[in-house]
């Protein structure tokens, strides 16, 4: 069982994570819109690819080492102490794996080294867009949670 005083510090950490990987997914969703505005030279575009691939790349790094945290740490004390969360926190891992999954899809369309990538640009949109709103409502359920134990 983890003590109060550090439940709390790693309650800090998770929210820290949580905001991190949603600003992360906001600059790749920003980078996709700019490539679909076009206003960028060929170069540029590649340029912004490249990164956006390296940012997804980060992301699905952090997701995998933030979610075993949480599902290693916090969910099993939840579980062990509040038996009747149990549905909630499978959710919650279900929603973890469902975020990565997206996550490599993202990393899988645009590292498929496709020359024209605009035209799937609006899918990819739709899952940046997504995965914003995944993180978001992530959170939300996961500090209700956290709140009810």
């Amino acid at each position: 069982m983890i003590d109060e005083d550090k439940r709390s510090a790693l309650m800090d950490i998770v929210r820290h994570e949580h905001d991190h990987l949603k600003r992360l997914f906001e600059d790749i969703a920003s980078s996709f819109e700019k490539l679909a505005a076009e206003d960028e030279s060929i170069d540029d575009r590649k340029q912004m690819l490249e990164s956006a691939a390296d940012d997804l790349g980060m992301a699905l790094e952090e997701m995998l080492h933030h979610f075993n945290q949480e599902e290693e740490v916090f969910f099993v004390d939840l579980e062990e102490r509040f038996p009747e969360l149990s549905d909630d926190i499978e959710q919650l891992a279900l929603a973890h794996e469902t975020m990565c999954d997206k996550t490599r899809w993202l990393q899988q369309r645009i590292g498929s080294e496709t020359e024209d990538i605009t035209e799937g640009l609006d899918e990819i949109l739709d899952v940046l867009r997504e995965m914003a709103e995944l993180l978001d409502e992530h959170t939300r359920e996961e500090n209700r949670i956290f709140g009810l134990a």
